[in-house]
């Protein structure tokens, strides 16, 4: 008999259980699920059971009996080999160890499989999960709730152990390429009390990925692989300044793995010209996306990009680049006929719509409804600000007065020079990377956003309702190893031209009824460009 309690009474399910004895103990094994008892008991099903039981007992022929669902094996166990392939059984043994916890292994590897199999909260694993719809494999024991608890502090606590246990591993069992990293950070809100927490100091308010401005959050850092496989991640205040991450995480990657020459790929946001420095001193390539507004060298990049002499290559029928240099430093800009056209609408947009509220801030003034002119200069300062193309407008203003028009010099760099285009700087060599190489590489950093909507979308990394540092820290760290686990999955089904049998030009992908996958050669730098 099992019994679940749910939110207004309690359901008891009668199971078909095999005894058998491991180790001087006896055991039960659930074989197959027989029904909810008062169900049975209403409908007389239970009765017939009893009877069908006793005629067998009594040397009759019993009644053909049926389970009303089996539990599920197939999934657990695919994530069970990997669990085993790389050797996480045997580091989480040796933490319990050290923690006294004997069942430290086996309950990381049920938390990872939930995740992966049908990520819930921990309680649910536990009550219905694996109380119901599954069976583990032989010999790995069904944790409690609070040993799942424990197992996130011990995660926590090793992180470091860990990723180095799994880097080691990786590099035996998938001959990982750190040729290339590629680091990004987001961010994940915490239900719960929103006030700061001496308890959990990592949340606070910040900038928020999730558009959940209204709850605290903790940002995440993570470093892939060219190949889409997490080696590492970071977790950061909630109020962190994402270019304020990056010399750290560096220091840390070259200490702990003791690569050698790699090359840094990461987005604008990430990136200062201090932080440029520092990835050049710590003995890195880059490749990294520049910001295309306010700055003096990409407008002198575009600028040359424009003359009629440059030699354009062709990435990929709809994508082109070419290649700059420029006070000594080599540059990259991407031209892209979706990226042209998705820019031309956004900015005839935020054109109009700014516009429109400059015409109606005139009309106030002209009817003498606002005549202050530092009132007037506050209303045009918030509409332009606000308005994404600012740099678009100037404005004149006075006693009574307001007129606007436009920057015809900054509209040309919009529709002219930047229109359809981006930058990347780099300090690879021609003869190490080619111009295709370096978009490619770039490109190589939606490996990143792909591991973060499998941790967010498909791994049920939030809700967060975990309200202390360390067990916050353990579910991050939980995620990314199941992350790991489902992208190492993914690259073998890819190797081994395992297809998606309706869309027979993409491999299959350990995603449950995913509509985004991931073909063979998706390294190849076929895939769209990265609109950040």
């Amino acid at each position: 008999m099992t019994t679940v309690r749910g939110d207004k009474r309690t359901y008891r399910y009668l199971n078909l259980v095999e005894s058998f004895r491991e180790g001087g103990k006896v055991r039960h094994k659930v074989v197959a699920r027989l029904g909810e008892a008062d169900e049975m008991a209403q409908s007389g099903e239970l009765a017939r059971l009893i009877d069908a039981l006793g005629a067998h007992l009594e040397g009759g022929r019993a009644q053909e009996l049926s389970a009303e669902a089996a539990p599920s094996i197939g999934d657990v166990a695919a994530v069970h080999s990997y669990f085993l392939g790389l050797r996480l059984d045997e580091l989480f043994g040796r933490l319990g160890t050290k923690r006294r916890s004997v069942n430290l292994a086996d309950t990381v590897f049920a938390m990872v499989a939930n995740r992966l199999c049908a990520p819930s909260s921990k309680r649910r694993a536990i009550l219905d999960w694996l109380g119901e719809d599954v069976a583990l494999p032989e010999g790995v024991q069904s944790p409690s709730l609070d040993q799942c608890y424990r197992a996130l502090d011990a995660l926590c606590a090793a992180k470091v152990d860990l990723e180095a246990h799994c880097y080691a591993a990786l590099c035996n069992l998938t001959n990982l390429d750190l040729r290339l990293v590629c680091y990004d950070l987001t961010s994940s809100y915490v239900e719960g009390d929103v006030a700061p927490s001496v308890r959990f100091p990592s949340k606070a308010f910040g900038y928020s990925r999730d558009k959940r401005d209204d709850r605290p959050q903790v940002v995440i850092g993570l470093l892939v692989t060219g190949d889409g496989i997490p080696i590492a991640h970071h977790v950061f205040s909630g109020n962190t300044n994402d270019a304020s991450t990056l010399p750290a995480v560096m220091t840390d990657l070259q200490e702990r793995f003791g690569v050698g020459r790699i090359a840094l790929v990461a987005d604008r946001g990430l990136i200062s010209e201090a932080n440029l420095e520092a990835v050049a001193g710590a003995g890195f390539d880059h490749v990294i996306a520049t910001r295309l507004h306010r700055d003096g060298t990409v407008a002198a990049v575009l600028e040359m990009a424009a003359a009629k002499a440059t030699r354009w290559v062709k990435i990929d029928p709809s994508t082109k680049a070419a290649e700059v240099s420029y006070e000594g430093r080599r540059y990259v800009v991407v031209d892209s006929t979706e990226r042209h056209r998705r820019d031309d609408r956004r900015l005839q947009e935020l054109l109009s719509r700014t516009e429109d509220k400059l015409i109606a801030l005139g009309e106030r003034v002209s009817a003498g409804r606002l005549v202050d002119p530092a009132k007037i200069g506050a209303a045009a300062d918030r509409i332009l600000r606000d308005s994404g193309v600012g740099r678009c407008f100037m404005t004149t203003i006075g006693p009574k007065r307001f007129s606007w028009d436009y920057n015809h010099k900054a509209l040309r760099y919009e529709t002219e020079l930047l229109e359809g285009r981006y930058v990347l700087a780099t300090s690879l060599e021609k003869k190490t990377a080619s111009v295709t190489d370096i978009v490619r590489h770039y490109k190589a950093l939606q490996g990143v956003e792909r591991r973060f909507k499998v941790l967010k979308d498909f791994l049920g990394l939030r809700p967060v309702f975990h309200f202390t540092e360390s067990r916050v820290r353990g579910h991050i760290a939980l995620c990314v190893l199941a992350s790991v686990i489902e992208a190492v999955m993914g690259k073998d089904l890819a190797q081994a031209g395992v297809m998606d049998p309706e869309l027979g030009d993409q491999a299959m992908t350990a995603l449950r009824d995913e509509a985004w996958v991931t073909t063979p050669d998706s390294s190849s730098g076929s895939s769209v460009p990265l609109d950040s």
